[in-house]
């Protein structure tokens, strides 16, 4: 499958490189939806924390200067920060904003003049009964419509309107992409709302729908995404609902964003073990990261109890993962808050002991070196360039058998470095066959791909230790040209063969589960678990996804699904339940 040429522009968008900036606490609305509501005490940000964070973001790698806020345009130096943007050398100066200011003629002008290159006007109804009542202010629907008009007029920007789209609006949802077409604007971002700020706090009994309920309407909204010259972004959307439009999946890159955003309270969480104050099954059923922070736990509880079976090593698991732009200043103040309770209960301060109880923890967390994760594990599974880094890799490591994954397995043999080699993955047709002449007793797995598919599928008879396993990838552009379309492999495959990542409703009883694995990728070199490095793998490998119809599945628990860059560039519709146990 090849993806095509508006697959490819929203992915390379998705992945550009974004310096987020907030310059207020202030917001001239009062939306019932808003995220940081709780953050809002009618301030702006210092002028020179603001200058700081821009040119620190170019520094290190932006591409694209965001200013939002709350409501950005309300900072009297606003376009001094967009002379500031341009100055420092961002390929595009954005804003994130009501609109509301625009409808002033000579501020827009001085806007585009200074170098504002795109908006996004958030705009949550068709018209101003049904927007006026989401964002809290009456007159707001048609002043920010008078400055899109002004916007739109001017011809300078690129414009895009973004829509928080909740159970006030969802029925709306078609009308609103009927009305602002018509005017001319042809991208849209749409937000599934999440329990956050006031959403949750005021919101949540008004706010939250059941969207299998309102199919109908949120189809007939993402049937624009079929016209070739309209772009729509779902942002937060479950995954599971979005057959048959699986392209409009949300980059799993952004996720980066997401964990970005939250990364103090993240990292309380891994080094204090203080709880994020958002963990509610009633709250996390409606969140996007839901399936992100489940798998957190797991780790998290795997690492403590070292209640694993192998443990992953790969090149570069020294190098910090970290952001080239800064998380969110709103977020960090509460998370400092947070840990001045923890340092003054551990000094001994009586009530700040009590608040800890209530938040949860503060004590910091143990973690063990990777060493002694090696040394517990009955597996390492080493991935590396070539034999000789796979030695390098395993120096002063007391492994105790081993699988390699290596660019070139040349003078692979039965055992390395006196430890039993026990499985190797290859991805070429010559390695496989390299490997399955070998005189020993490890198993050969092969990856599935445009590359190898044809091979196996040659095959008369299934070599003794051959293995199938079906790899993840962190673009949805590698997926659609490198991967196979699983079921019709499955379905013309009839070896019985060992297979990897790949449901049992389309590989059948071949499909094995895969061993309980510690991946040190998700660490420091001194096997502290790290967020944003947990976030990377979890992109890469643990992002699985299932369909709506697999919760009738016999397999449903243990199945851990499809990665979700195959189910973008190939769809839902291989995954069927099995009723039979």
């Amino acid at each position: 499958m090849l993806a095509d040429a508006k697959v490819v522009e929203h992915e390379e968008a998705a992945h550009e490189k974004r310096n987020w900036v907030r310059l207020t606490y202030d917001c001239n609305d009062r939306c019932i939806f808003c995220l940081d509501a709780h953050t809002h005490d009618g301030t702006n940000r210092d002028r020179e924390e603001v200058r700081a964070q821009i040119l620190d973001g170019r520094r290190k790698g932006a591409q694209r200067l965001i200013l939002s806020g709350g409501e950005p345009t309300i900072h009297p130096d606003f376009v001094k920060f967009v002379k500031l943007g341009v100055l420092a050398g961002y390929r595009k100066v954005q804003t994130v904003t009501n609109g509301r200011m625009f409808a002033y003629p000579e501020f827009l002008k001085r806007c585009l003049d200074a170098g504002l290159s795109e908006i996004t006007f958030s705009i949550h109804g068709p018209n101003a009964r049904i927007h006026d009542a989401l964002v809290g202010t009456k007159g707001a629907f048609e002043q920010e419509v008078e400055g899109l008009k002004n916007a739109l007029a001017d011809g300078r920007p690129i414009i895009n309107i973004d829509v928080c789209v909740n159970r006030g609006n969802v029925k709306a949802l078609p009308d609103i992409l009927a009305k602002f077409v018509g005017m001319g604007v042809k991208e849209y971002d749409l937000l599934h709302v999440i329990p956050f700020g006031r959403a949750y706090t005021e919101g949540k009994e008004t706010l939250f729908y059941d969207l299998e309920e309102m199919r109908p309407y949120l189809l007939e909204a993402f049937e624009y995404s079929k016209r070739p010259d309209i772009h729509i972004w779902l942002n937060r959307f479950p995954v599971p609902h979005l057959e048959g439009y699986e392209s409009l999946i949300q980059d799993p890159y952004k996720l980066g964003d997401e964990v970005r955003g939250r990364k103090e309270e993240f990292a309380q969480l891994l080094e204090r073990g203080i709880p994020l104050d958002c963990r509610e099954p009633d709250r996390c059923r409606h969140c996007y990261l839901e399936p992100l922070c489940d798998r957190l736990d797991e780790v998290r509880e795997t690492t403590a109890s070292q209640s694993f079976e192998r443990v992953r090593l790969e090149p570069g698991a020294e190098l910090a993962v970290a952001p080239v732009y800064g998380g969110d200043p709103a977020t960090k103040k509460r998370a400092e808050q947070r840990n001045q309770v923890a340092q003054e209960a551990q000094a001994g301060n009586v009530e700040a002991r009590r608040r800890l109880t209530v938040l949860g923890g503060g004590a910091p967390v143990r973690y063990r070196p990777i060493a002694d994760h090696v040394a517990q594990a009955e597996r390492v599974w080493v991935v590396a360039a070539d034999v000789d880094a796979a030695k390098a890799m395993l120096e002063g490591l007391d492994a105790k058998a081993l699988e390699l994954e290596l660019d070139d397995p040349a003078g692979v043999t039965g055992s390395l470095l006196g430890r039993p080699v026990e499985r190797v993955v290859v991805r070429t047709v010559e390695h496989a066959q390299a490997m399955l002449a070998v005189d020993a007793d490890f198993e050969v797995a092969v990856t599935l791909s445009t590359t190898t598919a044809e091979w196996l599928k040659s095959l008369c008879e299934a070599p003794a230790r051959l293995a199938i396993v079906q790899p993840s990838h962190d673009r949805l552009t590698t997926a659609a040209t490198q991967d196979v379309e699983l079921g019709a492999f499955f379905e013309s495959f009839g070896l019985d063969v060992p297979v990897d990542g790949v449901p049992r409703c389309i590989a059948g009883s071949r499909a094995r589960a895969t061993p309980k694995t510690l991946d040190t990728a998700m660490m420091t070199p001194e096997g502290e678990l790290e967020i944003f490095r947990y976030a990377r793998r979890y992109v890469q490998a643990d992002y699985r996804v299932k369909s709506l119809r697999c919760k009738a599945c016999a397999h449903e628990r243990a199945c851990e699904g499809v990665h979700v860059n195959h189910v973008r560039a190939f769809g839902f519709g291989a995954l069927q339940p099995v009723t039979d146990a």
